[in-house]
């Protein structure tokens, strides 16, 4: 196999491109606005096709950072109620961004820095690294702690690996939760019939919601919301929390299968992450985001309440790292 790493100046950003010779795979990347992967095209069905949706002048002209690509949400993915918490006996407000709610972090839309970026004998890769402080300066004080996050994206064959690292840079608990918010085309070719599709994810409950917020009850998926044996793309209205996740030798597995071109795209990640938010934005109907989450909507307050929903602290010094894979199969 070869690799490049192309670099490319768009304007006053610049773009970072993954590319597999071999197999013709290439993956962009946006630094400058949320190290966005905001094109993935891989072999599927006899061509290299493009799986990740995002605006065609998004490099030119990035906006919308949570409906374009592959959003970054941290150190909250999702919703806090109001926009308000408490931790360690202080209050806190975030801004509000969504209806009479916070979203989405900070990570999504702010300037990121490469740390690192190079090919090897099995690989293209990319490593950006984002501080709380350093490149969100204007958010720090509404957050606990400085937080720091390390994401690698590799690329080989037909396979784009992402490696996420949450390191504590402080001597105070820090709170957060990771999830990503990319969006997938099914069918991978457009115009193509989307009753011939199958969206597949290994969820058994779902987080009872009312206005976009857990109440803090777990279900069993209906009708609607069980996908453990695949359901057409057609006509699903989606913006759901599903949980208890099956994972298979460490991962979960969810497939979009296009039937029209015998084929199926693969997302995978590990069991730090415990919550998949599935979304189907307004528009043509064949568009759906698959949100691999550690924690549930607006943990930080249900937390408090003593519901497990999956908020996580890191110590001084300390680290976790999650692993998550796109790929495509026939």
């Amino acid at each position: 196999m070869a690799f490049q790493v192309v670099e490319k100046p768009v304007g006053e950003r610049k773009v970072f491109t993954l590319i597999d010779t071999t197999s013709g795979a290439s993956a962009s990347v946006l630094p400058a606005f949320g190290f966005n992967l905001f094109d993935l095209r891989l072999p599927v069905g006899k061509e290299v096709r493009p799986i990740i949706v995002a605006d065609a002048d998004f490099a030119q002209n990035p906006r919308d950072a949570g409906r374009n690509g592959t959003p970054i949400l941290f150190p909250y993915p999702n919703r806090v109620r109001d926009g308000k918490f408490e931790f360690g006996g202080k209050s806190y407000q975030l801004p509000i961004t969504l209806g009479p709610n916070a979203i989405h972090g900070f990570a999504l839309d702010t300037p990121w820095d490469v740390q690192e970026k190079g090919t090897n004998d099995h690989e293209a890769f990319i490593v950006g690294r984002w501080n709380l402080a350093m490149n969100a300066p204007k958010m720090r004080g509404l957050w606990p702690t400085d937080a720091t996050l390390h994401v690698r994206y590799a690329l080989a064959g037909r396979k784009l690996s992402m490696t996420v690292t949450v390191s504590n840079p402080t001597d105070q608990p820090l709170p957060y939760g990771f999830g990503i918010h990319p969006y997938f085309r099914l069918p991978f070719e457009k115009g193509s019939d989307q009753t011939k599709t199958s969206v597949s994810l290994p969820c058994s409950k779902y987080w009872e919601l009312q206005e976009f917020l857990p109440t803090g009850e777990k279900k069993p998926v209906d009708a609607r919301l069980d996908f453990r044996k695949g359901q057409p793309i057609k006509g699903l209205k989606l913006d759901d929390v599903l949980t208890d996740i099956r994972f298979d030798d460490g991962k979960a597995i969810c497939d979009l299968v296009d039937q029209n071109l015998d084929a199926r795209f693969r997302l995978t990640f590990d069991k730090g992450f415990r919550e998949l938010v599935c979304y189907t934005p307004k528009g043509d109907g064949d568009v759906i985001s698959l949100e691999p989450y550690t924690q549930t909507t607006d943990a930080i307050n249900l937390q408090q309440k003593k519901v497990d929903a999956g908020l996580r602290v890191l110590e001084h010094g300390d680290s976790a790292v999650f692993t998550i894979g796109m790929e495509t199969l026939g």
